[in-house]
């Protein structure tokens, strides 16, 4: 009895089991069904055991999915497990159900049945759904929040360029003592305020996953001096000491992202000026690990400021959160800043950690691993044009602009700069004046009635003038949405300025994608018995020459003999440059040709050759930008040659004007000596 009983029991579990349980034969036919199948299907035992086969009970995608996939995987491994079937019941209710199956043999390995075990996932796919649902409402918010950040950003920046720009001008003219206080307070609550508007938005922005790092060649040790510059300025004002620590080792060029270190070390190092009233700030970076590829430096921003009470520490980095009420109500801010550095250092791997005492100061310190830059450096671009506001005189620029306040700040600058410009109110009067004009670049607003900025640029490109392809144009946009690079890049802008802008960044742009005239040499006087003028040749093939050997002669430092040997190495490489930058054009190698450009920078740096180098940016641009045909190959490297057979003939008139001043070789010259710097 008790041998029945148990037996009873056993099938009442297989008959009532949560799960439901099939058994087949190889070719599918049911010969074995539970309870929990038959209800979950709707049919009864006698339909499914007259002939019915497993696969007949799926849904055509499942059916195709048995016959494809799961039969021959079960055949093959004997079992399978955590299939996903849509199986149909009797009513036409789709199913969803995981099975696994189970191969049952005899002896001899013939296969007789399969046993599957059958599991009901409707309540999964119903969370699945929901899931799915809650994910896209929450992206929709998410994106419903960038948009209106964005047009907020734009609301507000437009005025705030106003203010920003009208300050800066009203800081040109004469005020009185207590006129100039009230400016000081006017900047300094524009700069408070476009602050916290950049946080919000850059908080934004990395929220919505819209920020990436890029990874460029960059001097560490420049950019490091160039945040304490920015900020001293700061603690001075406030009577602090402001020191930087560069180990020896921490080399000058580095592959990374200077933008987002820029911003991590800027905040921690303006939050260290802001919080501490006596004693000093230190900024450290020193060398945790390096290899051939690779360095670790450990960044330390410390000061002797107010400090951070225990109980708040490990909460500083939290959105939205300061150490205290006080410091919200004595310092302001929005408490966002060391959060965005800590996501900013999120995406390199690493994070921020902080030491404090109340009252006696607060480190803040990170590790950070970048690859080592190889070559020589590069100069640090259009703001060698700074020191000259009037090198852009001449310069014709068209201004698309409807807003009258923003026309009056920039044509305010550009008149300064003694810019030849014209205004337009929306992008279809700039394309009628593109047409009937010659501009050397554009100022093109984004928003603007009629047409828009992105539409006139769009179709400014697609004219068939190639002229209006090279055309530089720069974005005016006081918005700030994700994947605005990547719009303003689409519809063909060479690059943006942002709302409200600074005249030096202004001016630093137009600088950069214009074709600037040098100014004409001007050699130091020599004696008239020792000049030797240059062939008539030379002087009736040639244009007067577009660089300047200030730059270069000053290098020497008055050394005549190391003048002439400076000239004469400058003269070889310029001459096989020549050779390089043909073949590297005519043969398509991009790669040889930006190679032999980085090799020449510095030599064409100091003599200035901005005519030169815009000749080579064509260049490169026709083997980059897909536009290489041997025509246009042929006329840049007539350009190039062009360019270059000038800067040779002045080299060599160089030469020979230097060689000349030198006494003659019986008379040995005393070199001076190499100024040992600490």
């Amino acid at each position: 009895m008790e041998i029945q009983a148990l037996e009873e029991s056993a099938e009442e579990l297989y008959e009532h089991a949560p799960c439901g349980y099939i058994s087949t034969l190889p070719n599918g036919t049911i010969v074995k069904v539970n309870q929990t199948f038959l209800k979950w299907t709707g049919y009864s035992r006698e339909e499914l055991l007259g002939g019915k086969r497993f696969q007949d009970l799926l849904a055509v995608g499942a059916k195709i999915f048995h016959e494809t996939h799961y039969a021959p995987l079960l055949q093959m491994q004997g079992a399978v497990e955590e299939i996903n079937f849509e199986l149909v019941s009797k009513s036409g209710r789709p199913l969803p159900v995981l099975a696994n199956t189970v191969q049952k043999k005899d002896e001899a390995g013939k296969v007789l049945l399969h046993r599957t075990t059958v599991f009901n996932i409707s309540d999964r796919k119903t969370y699945e759904r929901e899931l799915v649902l809650a994910r896209k409402k929450a992206e929709e918010a998410a994106k419903a929040k960038a948009d209106f950040l964005s047009m907020m950003s734009h609301e507000i920046r437009t005025p705030m360029n106003a203010i920003i720009g009208l300050s800066n001008l009203l800081g040109q003219t004469a005020l009185s003592s207590q006129q100039h206080k009230y400016l000081q307070i006017l900047q300094t609550s524009s700069e408070n305020l476009l602050n916290l508007l950049n946080n919000i938005l850059d908080f934004s922005k990395i929220e919505a996953g819209k920020v990436s790092l890029e990874e460029k060649r960059f001097n560490v040790r420049q950019l490091i001096y160039g945040i304490f510059h920015g900020l001293n300025v700061k603690a001075e004002e406030k009577g602090l000491a402001v020191r930087v620590e560069i180990d020896e080792q921490v080399p000058a060029w580095l592959m990374g992202d200077p933008v987002k270190l820029g911003q991590i070390l800027t905040n921690l190092l303006g939050n260290a000026i802001k919080f501490t009233e006596e004693g000093s700030v230190t900024l450290a970076a020193r060398v945790r690990e390096a290899t051939p590829e690779a360095i670790s430096v450990d960044f330390h921003v410390s000061d002797t400021g107010i400090g951070i009470a225990p109980d708040r520490l490990a909460h500083v980095f939290e959105e939205f959160s300061q150490a205290s009420y006080d410091i919200n109500l004595k310092y302001g801010g929005t408490g966002l800043g060391l959060t965005i550095c800590q996501k900013l250092l999120e995406m390199y791997g690493s994070t921020m950690k902080v030491e404090s005492e109340l009252g006696r100061g607060t480190t803040f310190s990170f590790p950070l691993r970048l690859k080592r830059a190889q070559g020589e450096e590069e100069s640090t671009g259009p703001a060698e044009y700074l020191s000259d506001s009037q090198i852009l005189r001449g310069v014709r620029v068209l201004v698309a602009e409807d807003n009258s306040v923003n026309v009056f700040v920039v044509s305010q600058f550009l008149r300064k700069w003694g810019i030849d410009f014209e205004v337009v109110e929306n992008g279809h009067q700039a394309l009628e004046k593109l047409q009937q004009r010659t501009y050397e670049l554009v100022l093109m607003d984004l928003q603007m009635p009629v047409l828009s900025g992105y539409e006139a640029t769009y179709t400014l490109r697609n004219l068939p003038d190639e002229r209006f392809r090279r055309l530089p144009i720069l974005a005016l946009t006081a918005s700030a949405r994700p994947g605005l690079e990547e719009r303003v890049d689409l519809a063909g802008f060479t690059d943006y300025v942002g709302k409200p802008f600074k005249p030096d960044e202004l001016f630093a742009k137009i600088a950069q994608y214009v074709t600037l005239p040098a100014p004409p040499p001007s050699p130091k006087p020599l004696p008239e018995e020792k000049r030797e003028p240059p062939t008539a040749a030379v002087d009736e093939a040639l244009p007067p020459p577009r660089f300047s050997f200030e730059k270069f002669r000053a290098m020497a430092e008055g050394d005549t003999q190391g003048l002439l040997e400076l000239s004469t190495l400058a003269l070889g490489n310029t001459e096989q440059c020549k050779h390089d930058f043909q073949q590297a054009l005519e043969e398509r190698d991009a790669e040889a040709f930006e190679f032999h450009a980085h090799r020449m920078k510095m030599t064409l740096e100091l003599l200035q050759t901005h005519a030169l180098w815009a000749a080579l940016q064509k260049g490169r641009s026709l083997l980059t930008n897909g536009t290489w045909t041997p025509d246009r190959s042929h006329a840049a490297v007539h350009a190039i040659h062009q360019e270059l057979d000038a800067l040779i003939a002045a080299l060599k008139e160089e030469v020979r004007t230097v060689s000349a001043c030198l006494p003659p070789v019986s008379e040995p010259l005393a070199r001076p000596q190499p100024v040992q710097h600490p």
